[in-house]
């Protein structure tokens, strides 16, 4: 900690694979490794005694390290934004990050509901843990199914406090921070496990949940979130530097319907498609396993 500065190193590989083989470099002209070792940390700390200023290297004042109450290198290594700035140029879009869209009272969030324990898991509610936020959808696993009673109790009332078009990612715990999954009419009427975020666009806003599925689904924006979730004790967390992403703003309400308009009208279609199903099996005679059954929770329980 030479004067006022932290200098930190953030290198990404050590040599080896975390199952304790050699780690070689990739050619990147052919894909295939070569027969040279890739040890980061070696370099990294070769180059700072020798004076050299490394792309791992990270200098940060202690000031800024004092009032964040952080010092882990991945927190201020700038790589983790270089794909974003670049987005932002070669676009020429504006930036607003998840804290501003806070304030401003674009959108809310909020956690999830808890986590009920295996012996409470029969019924027909879909508990949604972590793992089941993949490929912008919530995977409903049939074998975690709770009862209406155990649901409202952990909703804390009668309904999940849960909207169509919610988004919703994990927050802590898991290698898929960062990935949205996307609520359709329907699915709303579940148990989330409380290691996840809610994100809702309020009504009348200068955006739709189309827009900001879009924006949070770009590698640029997803790559942010490696810096933000550092690891506590053994489990990643996000903690409140999910604010602190950046989304590309367009101030021409009608190019964010534009640039976002593929995913709304995908997943407008797949609700209607998702709906004509459910219509269809309510008049269908015959009995489905779970499932099926599991996709259609939100007609099981209405009183």
């Amino acid at each position: 900690m030479p004067g006022k500065k932290v200098v930190m190193l953030n290198p990404r590989t050590c040599g080896i694979y975390k199952s304790g083989q050699p780690r070689y470099k990739v050619d990147s002209q052919t894909g295939k490794h070569t027969k040279e070792i890739d040890n980061e940390l070696i370099v990294a700390v070769e180059d700072y005694l020798k004076g050299r200023k490394s792309d791992t290297e990270v200098s940060v004042s202690k000031k800024t390290s004092v009032e964040k109450k952080i010092l882990v290198p991945t927190y201020y290594d700038t790589r983790y934004d270089e794909d974003f700035n670049e987005l932002v140029r070669s676009k020429r879009c504006g930036v607003k990050t998840i804290g501003e869209l806070l304030e401003n009272k674009t959108i809310t969030v909020r956690g999830g509901h808890g986590s009920p324990s295996n012996d409470q898991r029969t019924g027909c509610i879909p508990y949604i843990k972590v793992s089941d936020i993949r490929a912008l959808r919530v995977n409903v696993n049939p074998t975690n199914l709770v009862s209406l009673p155990v649901a409202r109790q952990y909703w804390r009332g009668n309904s999940s406090q849960l909207e169509p078009w919610d988004l919703i990612t994990p927050n802590r715990a898991s290698n898929n921070i960062g990935e949205f999954a996307i609520l359709l009419p329907g699915e709303q009427d579940i148990v989330l496990t409380k290691e996840v975020f809610v994100f809702r666009v309020q009504p009348r806003k200068h955006i739709d949940p189309f827009f900001l599925l879009w924006a949070l689904s770009l590698n640029a924006v997803r790559q942010q979130w490696k810096r933000i979730a550092l690891m506590q004790t053994n489990r990643e967390d996000c903690g409140h530097r999910y604010k602190e992403i950046r989304i590309p703003w367009f101030s021409d309400k009608s190019r964010c319907e534009e640039v976002s308009n593929a995913f709304r009208v995908y997943f407008k279609n797949v609700a209607k498609a998702r709906t004509a199903f459910i219509d269809t099996l309510g008049k269908d005679p015959f009995t489905y396993n779970a499932n099926v059954t599991a996709q259609t929770f939100s007609e099981q329980f209405k009183e």
